[in-house]
């Protein structure tokens, strides 16, 4: 078949068509990233608003099938939360704090045995550290009226910026306070906000936005879960196994491990990290060795069995992307930009890889998803039991992405079921 060519004046004006539309978009990016930075206050607590949206929706949904209005089952799950935070707090803070006061005061001691461990070190490879400062040379430095008086100039030069600190931190709290909020009323009107979200995008593309949005909603929310749920398994292991080698500050170390769990890749390793130096310091190097035996079993497990079962619908990201990702987001947004860089860049996998495969490929729907898309099984042994006949998704499974023919996920339904209203 032959295919005549286009004319050249439509060749040049397809041409420019495509410059000035890229023009145009570099343009749009650089103003909004200009009213992104004047405004970046809301970014905080609008992500922590959107995190809890995500953690507390399949509740929320659940009670609304039981005819539970949706204000109502809002309420509920934010008690339910409460409830959830201060009853781990009543457990944990009084080890933690027993911990806190016990690391408080060793803190001289270990700071002596590291230094002294850092001479022998020096000595044994031919290296000769100079002096350093032991902590009674940094008591009698601090006791010194000569340097008391530079002390208390500096803090009364650093005036003016200690109260702008101040400030600051009361703008952060009051950030804190401000994201629950956001996540309540969000939370109360996120069917109405996907409706009006339909009704922005034009009839034609109604059908694709909507399976694009379960796809990208999805996606998020099994990777928000997810973390949150493996963030918690590995703090817990991580804490009863150096409980069990009876490593001090175990319970520490172990939450320290889960919090930063949220980051790909940073739990364990920094979990690691703190555990052989308090070994160390302590002059257990075995402890040392099966503190770094404990937590590379606990990267296998999670990365094995934990995270196959918790986060089944997974986006396929190489890790040298996510790397890249965070050392982006981190250098644009701070800790924020760490927290929300690989969902950001989840995000736009989906929709510019669905964007480019139909488009520029020639794929369908369902073909562009599996290109990017992977749904993992449960092991064999730990498939769960259902009855006959269930076919009801549980609150928290988050394998909500199939192929086109097939419901793909709550967030996609309730869009279909929209554009069938309308």
């Amino acid at each position: 078949m032959c295919v005549t060519p286009l004319p050249v004046t439509d060749r040049l004006r397809r041409i420019a068509l495509i410059i000035w539309a890229s023009v145009g978009g570099v343009v749009l990016a650089w103003g909004f990233l200009r009213v992104a930075n004047e405004i970046r206050i809301i970014w905080l607590p609008l992500a922590f608003a959107v995190g809890l949206v995500i953690a507390l929706d399949p509740i929320v949904r659940g009670l609304q099938r039981i005819a539970i209005p949706r204000v109502i089952g809002t309420l509920f799950a934010y008690v339910a939360l409460a409830a959830l935070v201060v009853a781990v707090g009543s457990l944990l803070v009084p080890a933690v704090q027993e911990q806190a006061e016990e690391f408080g005061g060793r803190v001289p001691a270990l700071y002596d045995e590291t230094v002294d461990w850092l001479r022998e070190t020096g000595d044994r490879i031919g290296i000769d550290l100079g002096p350093v400062w032991t902590s009674d040379t940094i008591t009698e430095w601090f006791n010194d009226p000569t340097n008391q008086e530079a002390i208390q100039s500096a803090i009364g030069n650093f005036g003016s910026g200690a109260g702008r600190l101040l400030v600051g931190v009361v703008e952060v709290a009051a950030v804190f306070l401000l994201a629950p909020v956001l996540a309540f009323y969000l939370l109360v009107d996120l069917p109405r906000t996907r409706r009006l979200a339909l009704d922005l995008v034009p009839p034609r593309l109604r059908d694709e936005f909507s399976y694009v949005a379960g796809q990208v909603g999805a996606a998020l929310s099994a990777f928000v879960r997810g973390q949150l749920l493996v963030a918690l398994m590995v703090g817990t292991l991580s804490a009863i196994a150096l409980r069990i080698l009876d490593l001090p500050f175990w319970l520490i170390i172990g939450m320290a491990a889960g919090v930063l769990n949220l980051v790909p890749f940073v739990g364990p390793f920094f979990g690691a990290t703190l555990a052989v130096i308090v070994a160390l310091v302590e002059g257990e190097p075995t402890k040392a060795i099966l503190a770094v035996v404990i937590f590379t079993g606990i990267q296998q497990i999670d990365n094995q069995i934990i995270t196959p079962m918790i986060q089944r619908t997974r986006v396929r990201l190489s890790p040298v992307v996510i790397v890249l990702s965070l050392l982006v987001g981190g250098s644009l947004a701070g800790l924020l930009g760490v927290l929300i860089a690989v969902p950001t860049v989840t995000m736009l996998r989906i929709v510019v890889g669905h964007i480019w495969r139909t488009r520029v490929l020639g794929e369908s729907w369902a073909e562009a998803s599996e290109a990017m898309i992977e749904v993992s099984e449960y092991p064999e042994r730990l498939r769960p039991m259902r009855r006959r006949g269930d076919n009801q998704q549980k609150l928290f499974d988050t394998a909500e992405i199939g192929t086109l023919d097939e419901t793909d996920g709550e967030m996609e339904s309730d869009l279909q079921e929209t554009v069938a209203r309308d």
